[in-house]
C-alpha cells in the first residue's frame, strides 16, 4: 500500500518483506541459471579453441601453397617444407602457443591438444601435405 506521498506503508499487522519460501525459490532459480550458464561457457571455450586451431590449419595450408609456388619460381631463401620447424617458418609469424615436435606443430589448451603434422614433405612437383588431429 502507498500513501498520498508515494511512500510505502506497512500493513496493519506489522508484517513486511518476503517469506522464507519466496527467498528459497529465488535462490534455487539463480542456482539453476548459474549451472546452465557455466555449462554453456565451457562449451564456448572448447569451441573457441577448435576454431582457432582450424584457423591455424588453414593458414598452414595456405603457407604450403605459397611456399611451393615461391620455390618453383626459384625465389631466394625459400626452404622446402619437410617438418614442423619448416612449416612454422613458412607461416607468417608463429601462432600463439604453438610449438614444434618433429614433423608436427601442436598446441595444448586445457584438456585438448591440437596437432598439425607434415605427412608428405614438399618436393619439386608436390606441395607439402598436412594432416590435422583434434
Amino acid at each position: 500500500m502507498t500513501n498520498m506521498t508515494g511512500t510505502r506503508r506497512l500493513p496493519a499487522d506489522g508484517s513486511a518483506g518476503f517469506t522464507l519460501i519466496e527467498l528459497i525459490m529465488v535462490i534455487v532459480i539463480l542456482g539453476v541459471l548459474a549451472a546452465v550458464a557455466a555449462a554453456s561457457f565451457v562449451d564456448l571455450t572448447e569451441e573457441a579453441g577448435r576454431t582457432a586451431a582450424n584457423g591455424v590449419f588453414a593458414a598452414a595450408q595456405a603457407a604450403t601453397g605459397t611456399n611451393f609456388v615461391a620455390a618453383r619460381a626459384n625465389k631466394p631463401g625459400i626452404v622446402r617444407i619437410s617438418d614442423g620447424a619448416t612449416l612454422l617458418g613458412a607461416l607468417d609469424g608463429k601462432p600463439n602457443g604453438w610449438s614444434v615436435a618433429g614433423a608436427a606443430i601442436s598446441k595444448t589448451e586445457g584438456a585438448s591438444t591440437y596437432t598439425i603434422t607434415v605427412i608428405e614433405a614438399e618436393s619439386e612437383t608436390v606441395k607439402a601435405v598436412l594432416n590435422k588431429s583434434w
